[in-house]
């Protein structure tokens, strides 16, 4: 499929590679290309009665895995009880300080103003549980590749949970970093593991840590 990778597809679900920069689903005020367009149109080329349902996002800027639904059905059924569907999370980001300590977990109560900023709030009335888990896979002088879990599915999670730390992620301007050495967020998706909401069975969906990570830490890959 054109600009996307097809990780999986079955009768119902549809699991694709989305690139950083695109949308995952369309914006009312922008009339920009997104996932959810391409993989719809996608499936109509297949069987014009087929559409693309979205069950989880990912940021614009974040590439990885990001599954769709075959039907309203199976998206309302995933999307309503996303928690007990989803059994690991993962992610891989590439900081530009490198964290101390290498590895924790991280909790706190997320809020978003109205500037669309989303922060770190002691109001557990206005705000939701956050947990990340995070460890140091690789690092040099000045940057550190993280093996990132959530277990929560805040928006921006990651990147507030870092950057608030003081680990701001590469090329994540908007929460701190002073460096983008790729032209784009240097956060990726690389593993998904669910229960197929038909067939039950426990699936695992993977995608390659971008090169363009790798490139900083050639000792630890060679």
């Amino acid at each position: 499929m054109r600009k996307l990778r097809i990780i999986y597809e079955d009768k119902w679900l549809v699991v694709i590679e989305k690139p950083s920069g695109l949308l995952s689903v369309g914006h009312p005020t922008a009339n920009e290309e997104n996932a959810w367009h391409l993989v719809g149109e996608y499936l109509k080329s297949k069987n014009y009665r087929d559409n693309a349902y979205v069950c989880h996002r990912l940021d614009k800027f974040t590439s990885g895995i990001l599954m769709f639904s075959k039907s309203e059905e199976i998206q309302h059924q995933l999307r309503d009880n996303w928690n007990d569907y989803v059994l690991d999370r993962r992610y891989v980001a590439v900081t530009e300080v490198v964290p101390n300590p290498k590895k924790a977990e991280i909790r706190s109560y997320l809020t978003e103003n109205s500037a669309m900023f989303v922060h770190s709030t002691q109001n557990t009335e206005i705000g939701k549980l956050a947990i990340t888990r995070f460890k140091v896979i690789a690092e040099n002088k000045n940057m550190a590749l993280l093996d990132v879990q959530i277990l929560t599915g805040r928006k921006n999670q990651i990147r507030v949970h870092l950057s608030e730390h003081g680990w701001p992620i590469a090329g994540d301007k908007k929460y701190g970093a002073k460096t983008s050495p790729e032209n784009r967020l240097m956060l990726h998706n690389n593993r998904l593991a669910v229960i197929h909401p038909v067939t039950r069975q426990q699936m695992v969906f993977e995608s390659p840590v971008p090169k363009s990570f790798l490139k900083y830490f050639p000792q630890s890959f060679e």
